[in-house]
């Protein structure tokens, strides 16, 4: 099971990733359908949007649920990006300008 931090509002969740370390980068897209993410047990998600953020510690952490309750460690997941036509992973992704 992933690593998650939730709480009552958006605001809280990034107050309380800040504990572990601040967040030194966000990325964030809203296109119709097109970012897949795979976990380490190669179970794929579709969104049509998208937030990332980069903990100061290396670690990546999004919202995977509607709700924005629930920020979830995406560390060891894979984005498959459609201008390489391939997946790879979160952290080389994030250093890229490629969706």
């Amino acid at each position: 099971m992933a690593d998650t931090i939730t709480n009552e509002s958006f605001q809280d969740l990034i107050d309380d990733l800040t504990k572990g370390g601040p967040v030194v980068g966000e990325k964030k897209y809203a296109i119709t359908d097109f970012f897949h993410l795979k976990d380490a047990e190669g179970n794929e998600q579709i969104f049509s949007n998208i937030d990332i953020l980069k903990r100061a510690d290396d670690t990546f952490w999004m919202p995977l649920e509607a709700d924005r309750h629930t920020l979830t460690n995406i560390t060891t997941y894979q984005i498959y990006t459609q201008a390489s036509d391939s997946w790879s992973s979160i952290n080389d992704w994030f250093e890229t300008e490629a969706i």
